[in-house]
């Protein structure tokens, strides 16, 4: 068997979800006894001998813009780097490849040398670019990477998503293989995020940036309507300190007047994050209106549960599939707007056997999405039989 490279937009000690997610794959493979590399955008470097698990970085696309040079010099780059890519590929002896969206150049390099080198490549959508498209602008810009999510996904030899709908959006939109295109939830390293015995002095926590998908306004006036009905909160928006928009969210703060106990701070590595959550009376979850982000079940959304934290839900009215995940397995409320909201909230916050109860119901419920299992799984299932199948290289034969 010859070495299983995931190729990805960002480095797996990166603080996002993408980041997660490839670390949950690059340590299922360990376990599984899958020989694996990772290789992401960076300066060019090389694994060192024998590594057991080699990190390689490429000048893939995207790497000047996320070092502050701009995206000419990744577009310069775009070929020379998928040649590197194709070389790192054959000198790691690689029989399959799994990439990730929703950056689709990267995953277009991927799907060029996979191409190439005749060998297998999955490409795993945590998000689709039409829910990017939302948050970046440009239509020229947005149809372009439209067109190359369509081409990525239609090449691949399985697809994975990250929840049911997005799945079913793909197949439709893309007219993909429903055999093909599996879905493989975020979930929750359990190992890492789990329920304790610490005492839950925060009412609020929000984990992830206020980005242009989050009703952010619509969040904070509900916490405002909270205060003033029920007495001071405490709450941490972490994220939220080192944003871009963090002065305009101050001031908004400021304005609904809300008390000192509620706090944004920047991010925070994982460890750090389960020791807060373990405080956390309620987890926040807000999307906007959009109807594409009705598709979307965020990473933290599991690591909430699986902290035993119950769901304060702000959203659009009608079905989505957070909501339906909520509501089917009681793991907190969904609101529609900031007055719904905060009495939701405050029924959860005083009524100690409900929180209790709702508690239980979110360890019981994560246990069903260990983010390991769920990686474990898809690799022994879709991507382990593809190395299998793929012969030797040339040079490797014995003769």
């Amino acid at each position: 068997m010859g070495s299983l490279a995931f190729v990805w937009p960002v480095s797996d000690s990166a603080r996002t979800a993408a980041a997660v997610r490839l670390s949950g794959f690059v340590h299922a493979a360990v376990r599984l006894g899958v020989p694996t590399c990772t290789i992401v955008p960076g300066c060019a470097t090389h694994p060192p001998p024998n590594g057991r698990l080699p990190r390689i970085e490429l000048p893939l696309y995207g790497w000047s813009a996320d070092n502050g040079t701009g995206f000419i010099p990744d577009v310069l780059r775009l070929l020379p780097s998928t040649i590197q890519l194709l070389r790192v590929l054959r000198e790691q002896d690689a029989r399959c490849v799994v990439t990730s969206s929703p950056a689709p150049f990267v995953a277009t390099q991927s799907m060029i040398a996979a191409g190439v080198l005749g060998i297998p490549y999955v490409l795993d959508v945590r998000d689709s670019w039409e829910m990017e498209a939302v948050t970046h602008r440009g239509r020229l810009r947005n149809s372009v990477k439209g067109w190359l999510e369509r081409l990525c996904s239609g090449s691949a030899t399985a697809v994975f998503c990250v929840t049911s709908a997005l799945r079913d959006r793909l197949i439709a939109k893309y007219n993909l293989p429903p055999a093909t295109t599996q879905t493989v939830a975020n979930g929750a390293d359990l190992a890492v995020f789990s329920a304790g015995l610490d005492p839950r002095d925060l009412d609020f926590v929000f984990l992830g940036s206020p980005a242009k998908y989050r009703n952010v306004a619509g969040v904070l006036e509900g916490l405002a309507k909270v205060q003033e009905l029920s007495g001071e909160i405490t709450a941490r928006f972490v994220g939220w300190g080192d944003a871009p928009a963090s002065d305009e969210i101050r001031a908004l703060a400021r304005e609904l007047n809300l008390s000192e106990g509620v706090r944004f701070i920047a991010s925070i590595p994982h460890e750090e994050t389960a020791r807060l959550l373990r405080r956390a009376r309620l987890g926040i979850v807000s999307l906007s209106g959009e109807d594409v982000f009705r598709l979307a079940v965020g990473a933290k959304t599991y690591e909430y549960i699986a902290c035993g934290v119950p769901l304060a839900c702000l959203g659009p009215p009608g079905w989505s599939e957070l909501r339906q995940f909520v509501e089917s397995e009681s793991l907190g409320f969904f609101s529609s707007d900031s007055k719904e909201f905060a009495k939701q909230a405050i029924a959860m916050l005083t009524d100690g056997d409900r929180w209790a109860r709702v508690s239980r119901n979110c360890v019981a419920t994560a246990a069903r999405f260990d983010r390991r299992l769920l990686a474990e799984k898809a690799l022994r299932d879709f991507v382990i039989p593809l190395l299998e199948t793929q012969p030797m290289q040339e040079e490797h034969r014995v003769s």
